[in-house]
């Protein structure tokens, strides 16, 4: 009985401290998210950009966001969900990829606003790894370099 009482503690316990740390979450100021999704070479990515959402209204025209490809990729834009408008395209202007890993890809945004203000990118996605955060600015042109695991 003593065990049973101690595992009925412990799921109290954590019961407690699931709902005192399930809070709304506060990061200080709200951002918006563009994510186009691409398909290259059967790989789904992701590219997430950020900015904070009190810029949303000074964006002028469509988040432009880029997917260089090797000549050789199958490649395609599969969505354009965002708070504004987004517009994706692939170019196949990287050298052709005959390698078995690590394919190179470059994604471009462009984030043409009245406003200056920073904006964070990355890509998320199956296939993808040394992937990292890229700082920008609007109204400047950001590259993000990543390589897919299987091409």
């Amino acid at each position: 009985m003593d065990v049973m009482r101690r595992l009925a503690y412990l799921f109290v316990f954590a019961l407690l401290i699931t709902m005192v740390s399930a809070g709304k979450a506060d990061a200080g100021f709200e951002w918006c998210s563009e994510d186009p999704t691409f398909v290259v070479n059967g790989n789904v990515i992701d590219i997430n950009t950020l900015f904070p959402a009190k810029y949303a209204s000074s964006v002028k025209g469509p988040v432009v966001v880029e997917l260089l490809v090797p000549s050789n990729a199958i490649a395609a834009v599969l969505t354009l969900p965002g708070s504004v408008p987004v517009q994706g395209k692939v170019t196949k202007s990287l050298p052709a990829w005959w390698g078995l890993l690590n394919m190179p890809v470059v994604a471009r945004v462009t984030v043409n606003a009245s406003a200056s203000f920073d904006t964070y990118t990355r890509a998320i996605g199956t296939g993808l790894w040394l992937v990292t955060t890229v700082a920008g600015k609007s109204n400047q042109t950001s590259h993000d370099k990543f390589y897919l695991l299987l091409p």
